[in-house]
């Protein structure tokens, strides 16, 4: 089976308007940088605030996330300033894909969330809802924020009949079931 790769990174326009956030607080940083070394005054937090934006808008820009299918399962790659990650996830522990909707309050509980997706990319973001068996033999119900394309979409409803572009109440049903 060919690989399918979908690659979520911020788009052009997104980049642009962090790099003036980014020139913004580099201005102030050094501002600070003067007011210390002309005036003698130091102002920790407001150096800190402005080092912390920095490394924060930088993370949001050079974060790159890509999900992978191959023949037993989805690898989601993230790379960022903070190094490396790689998640697998197998196709008969997932237990749907749906659209992301916000909400207050949920029925199912996930014990772990990632976000594997640019905030920077203009595309729909989708949720996978998967179990993990622990080390104690215990199920946990996991799910993955991602930005796949209408093709990956689509390659992905063929593997996986029944459980691509549900519904959130079938993936709720599903854990219900599958967890009696």
């Amino acid at each position: 089976m060919n690989r399918l790769r979908v690659t979520s990174t911020s788009t052009k326009k997104n980049t642009i308007i962090m790099m003036v956030g980014i020139t913004f607080f580099a201005v102030l940083l050094t501002l600070n940088i003067i007011k210390l070394v002309t005036m003698n005054i130091f102002q920790p937090l407001e150096f800190a605030f402005d080092a912390l934006f920095l490394v924060v808008l930088f993370n949001r820009i050079n974060a790159k996330y890509t999900c992978e299918m191959y023949d037993k399962c989805l690898v989601f790659n993230k790379s960022s300033l903070w190094g490396k990650k790689r998640y697998d996830i197998f196709y008969p522990s997932i237990i749907g894909i749906y659209k992301y909707q916000p909400k207050l309050v949920e029925i199912t509980k996930f014990r772990r969330t990632y976000r594997l997706h640019s905030a920077l990319d203009a595309s729909d973001v989708w949720t996978i809802a998967y179990t993990v068996t622990t080390i104690n033999g215990k199920k946990e119900n996991c799910r993955i924020y991602f930005k796949p394309g209408d093709l990956f979409l689509g390659e992905l409803h063929r593997v996986l009949p029944g459980k691509v572009m549900i519904n959130e109440e079938r993936v709720i049903l599903a854990d219900i079931a599958g967890s009696k």
